[in-house]
């Protein structure tokens, strides 16, 4: 077996990845429905099988327990507490949008930190080979 043949290989491989790559995320957006009046705000794991959901029925909305075997509503919201529900929602988009605004300027701190790295190691090298 030569090197033709392990590339083949491995570019069949890369291949097949990407391929059911590509179909896993066609599925998934196939499979979901979306809905205009049902709508899951926040979901949380309580267990393996188990979770909490807050759901929004039209105007309402859910506390809700929801598990492999069962789902029930466990309380429903007030106007106060759905408005309290919404504010945090709001709160947390934003937030969610600066932190994408700002990650261009993560990247390029990165980038300035790994090139200081770079140079602190190179400088150190310098330094060991003076010494011998």
């Amino acid at each position: 077996m030569g090197f033709a043949d392990i590339g083949q290989m491995l570019l069949a491989l890369g291949t097949t990845v990407l391929l059911a790559n590509f179909l896993l995320k066609k599925l998934n957006n196939f499979s979901r429905s979306t809905s205009e009046v049902i709508k899951v705000i926040e979901r949380v794991p309580v267990s393996k099988s188990s979770s909490l959901c807050i759901v929004q029925v039209e105007s309402e909305y859910l506390l809700m327990s929801i598990s492999d075997t069962k789902s029930e509503v466990i309380r429903t919201f007030t106007q106060e507490e759905k408005e309290a529900i919404q504010k945090r929602l709001i709160q947390s988009r934003q937030s969610r949008e600066m932190a994408n605004k700002l990650s261009p300027y993560s990247e390029q701190m990165k980038k300035i930190r790994d090139k200081i790295i770079h140079k602190a190691h190179h400088f150190e090298e310098r330094r060991k080979e003076r010494n011998t």
